[in-house]
């Protein structure tokens, strides 16, 4: 049977000892590259195409070369083909072309520029131009874009005979300030896409060893040279250490092999290697005045295109907080979203392929609502030590995962480890603690059943703390970090731990995990509010979570809401009959006699009576 969330002991309360800061931006997805575009359907023959890498250019469908004679007309095309969905409105236009004239004289020149623009494309005008009274757009049916159809096609690149020092709209030239800052931040995307595409060759993802005694599947990744536009040197750094802890991050969940590609002096053997790398990463840091944009590309070499990016916004000043959330957040998105990718290509089937996949699928079975989970992740680990043994290579988070799951079997439902059972535990938590891990999940799953289990919380907390010491960035540990001040009675640490770990872990698999803690925390905090908002998000990923349809319960409760609380109750009881009784109740809240006073223990009476 699969056990709940790991019951609370209230403890007395003592001084939080750790601070956290509150979340500084959100996190967003960004559009790829360049803004995101459609160009000519295919099968369907264009009436116009527009090149726009290198000197602008413009032909009929059959390559005939046609003159846009007015140069704010030729902008429109630009600005317009470059848009999403290849539409712009007129007002947008307006401020970019005639910025510095007032409304009434803009709307005229824009008027002017369309005009001539219709009668130099003459009867194309008519299947190419979509224009009304709000917006100007081209037909993403009969207009043929190169830039749009690189991304589609990136072969196409090197057939134009492009290059990275290749300039989008190269000479085009617009006196006006607000037109020249859209082209420079139109050029950034455009040289970071023709790196990119000139730098990446077909290859695969997933390699066998050969050579060396090396028989196992290896996970191969290539990091290319981060692209920095503007800012000063603490940006130039931050390329690097944003791109170094998102790997550090996949590290911890898997073995990978990475080829580092940022050196310009790279060893002969590197560039080699770089050809077997299905995947390649790069981060991009714009400045654009105080404003910073980070993005985290991931491109596919076989089809030699983006496969996603990731963006935040930000200012220089929020850049001088390296330890900040809105940083850490960015890395934790990214790994989540990477490690997704990379797990995507292994095959389930394949024994040596197993290694790759066994931490973050063990890890993430041990969360399921599954009668079998248990017994599927402990198969899966010892399978994994298994094959290590043949070949010599371990990943530190199996044996971790394996002490994490013992912690199961003194949960509500699996009764009591036996003195063997126990002795072996701590003989491999003494193992792997001396062995110095240097993982922050496998830190956290050892400092979880150091205190969990056998009760030396002094020793649990050195272990937790180190653990969110070495990767700030890991929701895990500080999930266990929250959970250890509750099993200590330091609610109000718990809480802002808590808080930390949902905000990090907000992409994970397991977030609803992160959820449940921080209700946990904010019920015995006494913040009923954030408990009742935590626990329904819980709920929302994981409808059968018992531990966090206790605590939404108790939070009703606590704040007045009986219907709640009854419709809460009532659902917790159809999943667990035995919660009626009080004896199981305290167990499955984890409550001592000298915490009956508890406001927890009188609102759950108050409800069950």
């Amino acid at each position: 049977m699969f056990v709940d969330k790991f019951p609370v002991t209230v403890r007395p309360r003592h001084n939080a000892d750790l601070d956290c800061l509150d979340l500084t931006a959100l996190i967003r997805q960004e559009p790829l590259g360049l803004e995101t575009m459609t160009g000519a359907h295919p099968g369907t023959q264009p009436v116009l195409r527009l090149y726009l890498a290198g000197p602008m250019r413009v032909t009929d469908g059959q390559g005939k070369k046609l003159v846009i004679r007015g140069r704010k007309a030729q902008a429109i095309l630009a600005l317009t083909a470059l848009a999403p969905q290849m539409q712009r409105s007129r007002v947008w236009l307006r401020d970019k072309l005639w910025s510095q004239s007032d409304e009434s004289r803009s709307s005229t020149s824009l008027r002017q520029s369309l005009f001539e623009l219709r009668r130099d494309l003459g009867p194309r005008a008519q299947d190419a131009l979509d224009i009304d009274t709000d917006r100007v757009g081209l037909s993403a049916e009969h207009v043929w874009v190169d830039v749009t159809e690189m991304q589609r096609d990136a072969a196409l690149f090197a057939r134009m005979g492009l290059s990275e020092e290749t300039e989008l709209l190269e000479g085009f030239d617009i006196s006006d300030p607000e037109f020249e800052e859209w082209l420079q931040t139109a050029r950034f995307d455009w040289a970071d896409m023709a790196g990119s595409l000139a730098a990446m060759r077909p290859a695969r993802l997933l390699m066998h060893g050969t050579g060396q005694g090396l028989s196992a599947a290896q996970l191969r990744l290539a990091l290319m040279r981060g692209v920095v536009q503007g800012g000063d040197e603490l940006t130039h750094h931050l390329s690097d250490f944003l791109t170094e802890r998102i790997i550090d991050n996949i590290r911890e969940l898997m073995p990978l092999q990475v080829i580092d590609l940022r050196s310009r002096t790279a060893p002969i053997e590197d560039l080699a290697e770089s050809a077997e790398a299905e995947l390649f990463c790069r981060m991009r840091v714009l400045t654009v005045g105080r404003n910073v944009t980070l993005t985290f590309f991931v491109y596919r070499s076989s089809r030699l295109a983006i496969e996603w990016s990731q963006s935040i916004q930000c200012t220089l000043d929020d850049l001088h907080q390296a330890e900040s959330l809105l940083l850490m957040g960015f890395i934790a998105q990214n790994t989540d979203r990477l490690a997704r990718t990379l797990l995507s290509h292994i095959p389930e089937e394949q024994e040596d392929t197993m290694p790759l996949r066994a931490g973050y699928a063990a890890m993430n079975l041990l969360f399921r609502l599954e009668d079998t989970a248990l017994d599927k992740a402990m198969a899966l680990i010892e399978k994994t030590e298994d094959a290590g043994a043949k070949t010599g290579a371990t990943h530190s988070l199996t044996a971790g995962l394996r002490a994490y799951a013992a912690s199961f079997a003194v949960g509500e439902n699996l009764g009591t480890l036996n003195a063997e059972d126990s002795q072996r535990l701590h003989q491999l938590i003494s193992a792997k603690l001396d062995d110095n891990p240097f993982n922050a999940i496998t830190l956290s799953c050892l400092g979880h059943v150091i205190g969990y289990v056998f009760q030396e919380h002094d020793l649990a907390g050195k272990v937790l703390q180190r653990a969110v010491a070495l990767n700030p960035s890991q929701a895990f540990a500080w999930d266990h970090l929250a959970l250890h001040k509750l099993y200590t009675g330091d609610y109000d640490t718990a809480l802002r731990h808590a808080r930390r770990a949902t905000q990090l872990g907000a992409f994970s698999p397991i977030s609803y995990s992160y959820d449940t803690t921080l209700a946990m925390a904010a019920s015995l905090a006494g913040d009923y509010s954030r408990a009742i908002i935590a626990g329904r998000r819980a709920l929302q990923k994981q409808p059968r979570y018992k531990a966090a349809l206790r605590y939404l319960m108790v939070a009703h409760s606590a704040a007045g809401q009986r219907a709640a609380a009854e419709d809460t109750r009532d659902r917790l009881l159809r999943l667990d009959p035995d919660f009626i009784d009080p004896q199981v109740q305290q167990r499955r809240f984890g409550l001592r006699e000298t915490a009956e006073t508890h406001a927890l223990l009188r609102n759950l009476r108050n409800l069950m009576e």
